[in-house]
Formats: structure tokens, C-alpha cells, sequence
């Protein structure tokens, strides 16, 4: 959902987005905050301006994900697809819930 949508009470760009997973393993609450497992938003300026940056924020116990949380793609589709794989694959590599 747009960033701007879920926490309305800051400023937000219009190209920022904020990934939630309602059924989170070993949130504290549900919370949007406890929730939250990343983001997407595209890049402004520079080289990589116009590109769509995703990073997956959620963390669990245990040894540090040896995969990578982040990167770049040419739309905001390929950039959330990525949030979400990363996250699935996260939760697998926790055995937190199985994800087909």
C-alpha cells in the first residue's frame, strides 16, 4: 500500500510503498508497525533515477539471512514480486510457515 495510505500523519512521496504481512510470524501485535516487512520506492535522481528500489525488512531469530534483502528493478511490479519472494524465502529458510 502507498506509504502515504498506511501512516497518513508524515509526509510521503506518491512513489513510496510499504509491504505488510498480516499474518507475520512472532509479531508483537497487529499493529501495521509490527506487520511491516518492507518497501519499495523509486529511485528520484542519479544513474539509477527512475528505477524501483525494494528491500525486505522483516527480521526473525536466529542465524542472518545469508540471501540478499534488497536491490533495484526497472518497475514497481518486479520490485514488489521481489519483496514478496524474498520474504517467502525468508520464512522458509526460518521455518516459520510454509509458503508453496
Amino acid at each position: 500500500m502507498k506509504t502515504s495510505e498506511a501512516w497518513p500523519d508524515d509526509s510521503w512521496l506518491e512513489t513510496q510503498f510499504t509491504c505488510f504481512d498480516e499474518e507475520k510470524p512472532d509479531r508483537e501485535s497487529d499493529s501495521r508497525w509490527h506487520t511491516y516487512i518492507g518497501n519499495v520506492h523509486q529511485v528520484p535522481h542519479g544513474p539509477e533515477g527512475g528505477l524501483w528500489a525494494w528491500s525486505v525488512t522483516a527480521t526473525f531469530a536466529g542465524p542472518m539471512n545469508p540471501f540478499p534483502h534488497s536491490g533495484k528493478e526497472p518497475t514497481r511490479k518486479e520490485a514488489g514480486r521481489r519483496v514478496v519472494e524474498t520474504y517467502e524465502r525468508m520464512l522458509r529458510f526460518y521455518g516459520r510457515r510454509y509458503v508453496p
